[in-house]
């Protein structure tokens, strides 16, 4: 899946044009399609590595291009608009060359997001599953799927967390696993009988995981690391500071600070933070949602602008005083970080926060390297290479009508999920 692919056209009259379209459907059954007309050059091949089109989808010379490009031909307000994607099962994607109106090359290609001798071993919760490191029966609720990849010897393992979404990233786990890592796709909130929504999770949660990861005879347990993605990365910054087994940890768009959940316990009035340990809340930073609130009113009602929640955590990072509370003590990590962050991420400022974190270690004399990959025009969404990133904002059920944006550009974000991705991939291989 985040290999590239070569496409070219042969039997072109010198000169002659050619539409090549690229179709295919996510897992929620959504078609997804682009399209780019091309110019044969005077021997007649057209090839997308080499050329830029004339006019279609994307601009400039992409071999990619027709991929993460794509855009949902039916929209819905009110729903995901990004790409889906549940699992691992391969994705279909029909290519088909288009002159005069007709479909006169095609071809079916298959995306595989691990690989076919892959190993896969779920980790349950319920009974004594995770006290004696085996799923205790059919029944018991599904948490995490362990990807482990064919070959001797124990292998590093990375656990993957997602975000606010919740649930699996199940296709980024098999993904990476390609590249000789075993891979946990965790869950800690949003699949019954863990938290619904992400508020509340203990921290002691991920420890019997991190044990039951240990007892797998295929994981080497002194290397072991953790990527996580927005919130999913501000829990993967708070677990390495927690937990001496974590090696390494790569920050996806992160927080330097703890944040609350957002909304007040309804009995005692209290903000609701979203982890604890040892019963107690982390130091948590609130967000003033009430002013953040009457300042968009305007442009989300009345201009059917999108939400840029970035203003809303930025106006929290203001109160200086609760901030340094709140900071999350990355000097306690006993391994090398690496941070990502797009520059115009409308969700938080990722990039400013990453820069916090960076100035904290380094105020701190930390022991291991920390390197921040910054992506001056990309946004928040960034993921593995080669997906569809032409969605520039979303709906959410608690939003109603209104969308909240990603920012960023297709064009951005393609460059920054490949760089990054990459570069990720060599910081898990040298530091584990």
């Amino acid at each position: 899946m985040d290999e590239e692919v070569c496409i070219r056209v042969v039997g072109l009259r010198p000169q002659e044009q050619i539409l090549i379209r690229a179709t295919t459907l996510d897992d929620l059954g959504r078609r997804w399609t682009s399209q780019a007309i091309f110019r044969a050059d005077a021997s007649g091949p057209v090839d997308l590595a080499l050329q830029k089109p004339v006019s279609g989808s994307y601009r400039g010379i992409s071999s990619m291009g027709v991929f993460w490009s794509m855009r949902l031909e039916a929209q819905d307000s009110n729903k995901q608009m990004t790409f889906a994607k549940k699992d691992a099962v391969p994705n279909r994607v029909m290519l088909e060359g288009v002159i005069d109106g007709l479909v006169v090359a095609s071809s079916e290609l298959l995306r595989n997001f691990q690989a076919g001798e892959t190993q896969t071993r779920d980790l349950k919760i319920g009974d004594d599953s995770l006290a004696n490191g085996r799923g205790s029966g059919d029944a018991a609720t599904i948490i995490g799927k362990l990807f482990i990849p064919s070959g001797r010897g124990p292998r590093p393992v990375i656990v993957v967390l997602s975000g606010t979404g919740g649930g699996f990233d199940l296709d980024k786990a098999a993904v990476l696993s390609r590249h000789g890592f075993a891979t946990l796709a965790l869950a800690y909130f949003g699949i019954p009988p863990l938290p619904t929504w992400l508020h509340r999770v203990p921290l002691e949660y991920f420890e019997p995981a991190l044990g039951w990861l240990g007892a797998q005879p295929e994981i080497d347990a002194q290397r072991i690391g953790i990527l996580g993605v927005s919130r999913g990365a501000e829990l993967a910054l708070l677990l390495g500071t927690k937990f001496p087994a974590i090696h390494a940890v790569a920050a996806y768009a992160p927080s330097s600070v703890a944040w609350a959940a957002g909304g007040r316990d309804e009995a005692t009035g209290e903000i609701i933070p979203s982890w604890t340990w040892q019963g107690l809340p982390v130091p948590f930073a609130p967000m003033p949602l009430r002013g953040f609130m009457w300042r968009s009113a305007i442009p989300v009602a009345v201009l059917r602008r999108p939400v840029m929640f970035r203003n809303l955590f930025r106006a929290g990072l203001r109160n200086r005083e609760t901030i340094e509370r709140a900071s999350i003590p990355v000097e306690r990590m006993r391994g090398p970080v690496l941070l990502i962050s797009g520059g115009d991420d409308h969700l938080w400022p990722a990039s400013e926060m990453s820069e916090a974190i960076v100035a904290r270690l380094k105020k701190n004399n930390f022991a291991h390297s920390v390197e921040h990959l910054h992506y001056p025009r990309a946004g928040h969404m960034l993921r593995y290479p080669y997906l569809p990133t032409t969605s520039r904002e979303s709906g959410n059920t608690y939003l109603r009508s209104a969308k909240f944006s990603f920012g960023g550009t297709p064009e951005a974000d393609a460059e920054a999920q490949t760089d990054s991705w990459r570069r990720t991939i060599a910081f898990f291989k040298s530091s584990l």
